[in-house]
């Protein structure tokens, strides 16, 4: 018999988990419990920006012209949720929770278009900070690419809300 057909054996292919084909940068990112907790954050305010935004469309009559520019930050508040829910996926493996109505806060106090359109465009400026922090902590990848098409989103927010605001205030 020839050399080569002396292990007939059958091959067991071995199938790689989850955790073995994971990136180690991943893995890394996975076991910062802070960075987990930043994120979950960033998940909840997002949502809380998306209300915002979805409050100014339907309260304040005097921003109506400007409804296309104000619903344009809305949908893009929406895909940063989606964003954010898949890094969170990247990192753990586990699929995140949606944020409810309940952890969104809701007012029923008048609102006042000039005083909500400001801290509206104040936390904007934050999160700009707060999402070039997460921008710095990841490794390269798509997940760093998602934070810079965040930032670059929340930039062109405050560029507008500070547009609006001349132009209605």
């Amino acid at each position: 018999m020839y050399p080569y057909n002396r292990n007939t054996q059958l091959y067991r292919s071995h199938s790689l988990t989850t955790r073995e084909t994971r990136d180690p940068a991943l893995t890394e990112l996975a076991e910062d419990s802070r960075l987990l907790a930043l994120l979950q954050i960033a998940v909840e305010e997002t949502a809380q920006m998306a209300q915002r935004y979805h409050r100014l469309l339907m309260e304040a009559d005097i921003l109506t012209p400007s409804a296309d520019i104000i619903k344009s930050m809305y949908l893009d508040e929406q895909k940063h949720l989606k964003q954010l829910r898949e890094a969170l996926f990247l990192i753990t493996g586990q699929t995140p929770e949606m944020p409810s109505a309940d952890q969104t806060p809701s007012t029923t106090e008048q609102l006042q278009p000039a005083e909500y359109l400001e801290e509206t465009l104040l936390q904007e400026l934050d999160e700009v900070d707060f999402y070039r922090n997460f921008f710095l902590a990841v490794p390269s990848g798509q997940l760093r690419d998602t934070f810079f098409e965040i930032i670059t989103d929340k930039q062109n927010h405050v560029n507008a809300l500070t547009y609006l605001f001349s132009k209605y205030f």
